[in-house]
């Protein structure tokens, strides 16, 4: 038998308690914005009295949820301290409790072979007197046994006495708020939830009605050019034929149901175009979708890794400082700062930035994006690592790599985190933010990504995200067809569950810069996008940077650790 150490991260806890107060502040704050336009009295235009009247409402709502963060924040603040309290006592313990059983062990052993030994009858008093002395040690290590035993218990319940008094405050607070839905809350949600199933009856009718069209369509077509073809003869023939059977599919698979489910959802051709054709090569080739996937397979091997040269830095406007993150993505894309030697689209590099300030060290995760789209490359971040960060069920290779990099650059279990990416980077930070144990290790203060497809990955609303995206043709607001739009960040698994109505998730939709190309979906085109849209005054991004408190991650002295790594097989 043995003493074991109680279980739980404390220092992540902690975080998380403390993310919950830091979004209680965020709130506060917001609540006195909306107060400065709720009693602005220099604008009398009709319009911005509804905008006042709305504010007023808004802040009055948003009010009742300052409490409830902060009471669940300090709550898990309190608890962390008395989980750090009773692990170090018990861990104590268990050092007493291994020694006296060790103590109590060798005495036992010293008084059997006492009792063992051949001695004349002259020596009977003294080997007695030695067996009665081992018995005495023996028996006062096992009483310091016991009573390190009734220490370890005592750090036991001390643990669960805090963690029941902790979830006593949060269900207290939870039960009392003034945010839970009232009697007529549930009615008008019950009537609500009556109209819904009666819109998604009507838009499933709509939707096989426009999948027979398309099928309808897509016959006549294929057929036209099946005739067409086969006047060139028997190749053309073939190739109509297999015309007519990709499009037939398409239709019978489920691409044509995607296709017009997508578009009524977002009015974009290429977000319809692009789920379509996933949910057709899904439910088609399955075969290559687990071919590419399993490919995937394997522990990263490091090949190097080092310090970059330490920087110093402000923290700029919001602008610089997202414009800074994806300079960092691109950086490690390009492997910067590494061997000349080693090639980005045979290897992966991975970066780690601590920024130290006074108050202490925080660190930035920027993690690359797609650099090789050949398969069986060395590559973490090729075509394999794509189809399993969107298709597969297990961690991917870069996802492993990262905690490794993690490791090599030192960051403690509980450390304050933000993690970047843009493409599979991107999508590669949201499901470490979404996996429970990286979750608990780490407190993530945010997930910064672009051009990424994210909205099936099930971030803990706490969490906040901000995400970019090109759209095309105009607002990208879903009113009329868009084109244009970069289509990666509309790649989401169409068998998953879709997560981007939660609170924490915003979404900052642009036109890509002038001079971006037809395709919108450029590392240095986000950059601009990010700059731009960080240093429009009223902007989301700007709005939702103010709101966060993660000027910490921009000022200090900064020590990037890289780390490159290929596929292990």
């Amino acid at each position: 038998m043995s003493l074991e150490g109680l279980s739980g991260h404390w220092a992540a806890v902690e975080g998380h308690g403390e993310a919950y107060v830091r979004t209680a502040a965020a709130i506060e704050q917001a609540i006195e914005h909306l107060a400065v336009i709720r009693d602005e009295d220099e604008t009398v235009a009709r319009a911005f009295e509804r905008v006042r009247d709305t504010a007023g409402e808004v802040s009055e709502k948003i009010a009742l949820a300052s409490s409830r963060y902060e009471m669940t924040g300090l709550a898990l603040v309190d608890y962390a301290e008395e989980l750090r309290a009773a692990q170090a006592l018990a861990d104590e313990a268990i050092e007493r409790w291994d020694a006296a059983d060790a103590g109590a062990d060798a005495a036992a052993t010293e008084r059997a072979r006492l009792a063992a030994l051949a001695l004349d009858d002259g020596d009977a008093d003294a080997r007695a007197a030695r067996i009665a002395a081992q018995h005495a040690v023996e028996v006062a290590h096992l009483a310091a046994r016991d009573d390190a035993e009734a220490a370890w218990r005592a750090a036991r319940d001390r643990k669960e006495d805090a963690a029941e008094r902790a979830e006593a405050r949060i269900v207290h607070e939870l039960v009392g708020s003034a945010l839970d839905d009232s009697f007529w809350d549930d009615v008008r949600g019950a009537i609500s939830d009556c109209f819904d199933a009666v819109a998604d009856a009507l838009l499933e009718l709509l939707q096989s009605l426009a999948a027979w069209v398309l099928l309808s369509i897509a016959v006549l077509v294929a057929a036209a050019l099946a005739i067409v073809l086969a006047t060139t003869g028997l190749v053309g023939l073939l190739l109509g034929g297999l015309a007519l059977l990709v499009l037939a599919t398409w239709v019978a698979n489920g691409g044509a149901a995607a296709f017009v489910r997508t578009l009524v959802r977002t009015g974009s051709l290429e977000a319809a175009l692009v789920a379509g054709v996933l949910a057709w090569a899904v439910a088609t080739l399955p075969g290559m979708v687990d071919w590419l996937v399993e490919g995937d397979r394997g522990t990263p091997v490091l090949v190097w890794h080092g310090e970059l040269p330490p920087t110093s830095s402000a923290a700029g406007s919001a602008g610089d400082r997202l414009a800074r993150l994806q300079a960092a993505n691109r950086a490690a894309d390009a492997h910067a700062g590494g061997p000349g030697e080693l090639d980005p689209s045979a290897s992966t590099m991975i970066t780690v930035t601590a920024v130290t300030t006074g108050s202490g060290t925080v660190y930035r995760v920027s993690i690359p994006s797609t650099q090789s789209w050949m398969p069986g490359s060395p590559s973490l971040n090729d075509i394999h690592g794509d189809a399993a960060a969107k298709l597969g069920t297990e961690p991917t290779g870069l996802e492993l790599a990262v905690r490794e990099a993690m490791d090599r650059a030192g960051v403690p279990e509980g450390a304050s985190v933000l993690l970047s990416g843009w493409s599979l980077g991107g999508i590669t930070a949201a499901n470490l933010a979404a996996d429970p144990g990286f979750a608990a290790d780490f407190d993530i203060d945010a997930v910064i990504v672009a051009g990424a497809s994210i909205d099936d990955a099930p971030v803990p609303t706490h969490i906040p995200v901000l995400a970019f995206e090109h759209g095309g043709g105009g607002a990208f607001d879903g009113s009329a067809l868009q084109l244009g739009a970069d289509p990666v960040p509309l790649t989401e698994d169409p068998a998953k569950r879709r997560f981007d109505t939660d609170p924490n998730r915003t979404v900052v939709r642009s036109v890509a810069p002038d001079g971006t190309g037809a395709v919108s979906h450029d590392g240095l085109a986000y950059q601009l996008t990010m700059q731009q849209q960080g240093d429009l005054a009223g902007s989301t991004a700007a709005t939702w940077m103010a709101l966060h408190d993660l000027d910490r991650y921009f000022t200090g002295v900064e020590r990037a650790h890289a780390s490159i790594f290929v596929r292990g097989r």
